[in-house]
């Protein structure tokens, strides 16, 4: 083969190469979101350490992390009223254990799946605990109940997750309990009943049966800059323990106030 033809055909094949590479990580977008997240777990009930920057209570951390989008958007494409959930051993101390699925909801589009998936990667990659930035993803039907009162949150995969969760309110409707902790989703959250928590996935060879374990519920409002100016508790995360939360009564209400032992930038103190 001539000299110069070999090297038009390289040059060809390295233009590729690049623009292939080019396409395969476009640039993330800006999203902002608001709407409902639930979590369940196998810690204990109420008592979770992962939240408080703690280890999980049987090492691994069996999870399910659920997000309800009302309203919202990634770049110019809107989320409202899309569905996903990431599920797996979403926390350990031995990174080398930790896996998961994310489950994207099948009625989003195209875009709206490209836009779900890299909100989760990312969010599951702005941890410095977390490995989860590659995993695998699946779209399925996902079924998202929540009560008038919300009291009761049911999320349904066919075949895959069974949950409700039932989140406890005083006679004035406010949540019984209101905690600062470590999240994806928000720096405050609500703990729940666990009262149904079943998970079985064939193709993945998982399952288990959670029920009456550890379940929170939040209510967000998150943003990309919220990341990026490292705004989330859990961005801190190294299971050190360095902080918990004080919750003082009175009044008729509850105030919250982080405790600042360590690294904790101050703007994070408070509810």
């Amino acid at each position: 083969m001539p000299r110069v033809l070999i090297l038009i055909l390289t040059c060809v094949w390295i233009c590729a190469m690049s623009l292939r590479l080019t396409q395969s990580t476009p640039p993330f977008e800006d999203f902002d979101l608001e709407g409902t997240a639930v979590w369940q777990c196998q810690c204990v009930a109420h008592s979770c350490p992962c939240q408080k920057n703690g280890a999980p209570t049987h090492g691994t951390c069996e999870a399910a992390d659920f997000v309800h989008i009302r309203s919202g958007h990634y770049g110019k494409v809107r989320l409202d009223g899309l569905n996903a959930v990431t599920i797996g051993n979403l926390v350990d101390q031995d990174q080398a254990r930790i896996y998961a699925t994310v489950y994207i909801d099948q009625n989003a589009s195209e875009s709206q799946r490209r836009a779900l998936t890299a909100i989760e990667q990312f969010i599951n990659g702005a941890y410095e605990t977390s490995p989860l930035q590659g995993s695998a993803v699946k779209f399925v039907p996902i079924i998202f109940n929540e009560s008038k009162e919300k009291t009761t949150y049911d999320v349904t995969i066919p075949g895959i997750l069974e949950e409700q969760t039932r989140l406890r309110r005083d006679a004035s409707g406010k949540p019984v309990s209101t905690e600062t902790a470590m999240d994806s989703w928000a720096n405050v959250e609500h703990y729940a009943d666990n009262i149904r928590f079943g998970y079985h996935d064939k193709e993945n060879q998982k399952t288990w049966d959670h029920s009456g374990g550890y379940a929170n519920v939040k209510y967000f409002h998150l943003t990309k800059g919220m990341y990026d100016r490292k705004e989330m508790l859990g961005q801190y995360g190294d299971f050190s323990v360095i902080w918990e939360c004080r919750v003082s009564v009175g009044l008729g209400h509850i105030q919250h106030d982080l405790v600042l032992v360590s690294k904790l930038p101050a703007r994070l103190i408070g509810s």
